[in-house]
């Protein structure tokens, strides 16, 4: 992963998001993973504007395999999750660019199966979440 790219703006883009001041040392590969995933997931989530009890039982099943209860990354998964909702940062394709541009392919490959994992969470796949893909 190279996370080089476009690095202060993604610095301040996770900053703005988790309502903490970060510095590039927080820009891990998977903390940059992990803010794509919950955008691509709300995303998936909001954009048939229902939000099926499923729906949020598979986010934080998803989100909850990359952390440990009482966990830092735990804290920040919810940090981010607010953040994405407050901000609807999944509208903005400009910063969801910006967060997946310096993932692998293979990243982008798994961002896409957990988000049609999501899409099929309340037992339909909507059109609009069939077309969300965008990086």
């Amino acid at each position: 992963m190279n996370t080089s790219l476009d690095s202060t703006e993604a610095v301040d883009l996770l900053s703005h998001l988790t309502g903490q001041k970060l510095s590039q040392r927080y820009l891990t590969p998977p903390v940059i993973f992990l803010a794509s995933l919950v955008t691509v997931l709300l995303g998936v989530m909001f954009v048939d504007g229902t939000v099926a009890d499923s729906e949020k039982q598979r986010l934080l099943a998803t989100l909850y395999r990359f952390s440990t209860p009482d966990s830092d990354v735990r804290r920040l998964t919810h940090l981010m999750i607010k953040g994405v909702k407050e901000n609807q940062l999944y509208k903005k394709s400009d910063n969801l660019l910006t967060l997946t541009a310096p993932l692998t392919e293979s990243q982008r490959i798994l961002l896409i199966g957990f988000g049609y994992e999501m899409s099929a969470a309340d037992g339909e796949m909507d059109s609009r979440e069939k077309n969300i893909w965008i990086f």
